[in-house]
């Protein structure tokens, strides 16, 4: 019951989180009297590819930590200059976590994301978003010697930092996010991960 509740208040805390992001972003143009729907300089879609760095950890009571590599990639749309919804696919692995055993992880997420261009094309963000991943590999619940294969629920909170070369093409910086999973681990069934990320984005 108690695993239960903690999980529930994790999910609880994330989701006022993205309520708290959505909130911060009003529509600026409106008070200063131009249309919102008018064509300006902020892309509506854009289109992003990641390299990730995953430090993240199996066992419960201790670190049991190790690193996984892998790539992400993402479509958001702009339904405000700040505010985006995003949908991210994601994939990391690692072949020899312990004694020869690997794991593979793929997530499947979604949120909002809120982002402010500053000066010099620089464009710091924040995201919240909230899905699915699963396990896969040795290392992956299953029977024990075998390859196991799970899901579980997952979510993402964290930021970062863009930087805009052209109208078209921007560099993600670097992103770095609290990569929450749930796989049964025998304990408390949560995993606490962290990525860091850096990639290319493509505006529309």
């Amino acid at each position: 019951m108690r695993k239960r509740i903690t999980i529930k208040l994790t999910w609880l805390a994330l989701l006022g989180i993205s309520v708290g992001l959505c909130l911060l972003v009003s529509p600026r143009a409106e008070a200063q009297g131009e249309p919102v729907l008018a064509v300006r300089d902020w892309p509506k879609v854009e289109v992003g590819g990641d390299f990730d760095f995953v430090r993240a950890n199996a066992p419960p009571a201790r670190c049991g930590c190790f690193t996984m590599f892998g790539a992400d990639g993402w479509l958001s749309y702009s339904v405000l200059p700040a505010l985006a919804v995003v949908g991210q696919v994601s994939y990391q692995t690692a072949s020899d976590v312990a004694h020869g055993r690997g794991l593979s992880l793929t997530s499947i997420l979604a949120g909002p994301r809120i982002s402010h261009e500053v000066k010099d094309h620089f464009v710091p963000f924040g995201q919240v978003l909230f899905g699915v991943a699963h396990a896969g590999g040795t290392l992956a619940p299953g029977a024990p010697g075998f390859a196991g294969s799970a899901n579980a629920l997952a979510a993402t909170a964290g930021g970062g930092l863009d930087y805009k070369m052209t109208r078209r093409f921007t560099i993600r910086v670097a992103e770095l996010d609290y990569f929450l999973t749930h796989f049964d681990n025998g304990s408390n069934n949560r995993q606490n991960n962290v990525r860091l990320s850096a990639g290319l984005i493509v505006s529309f």
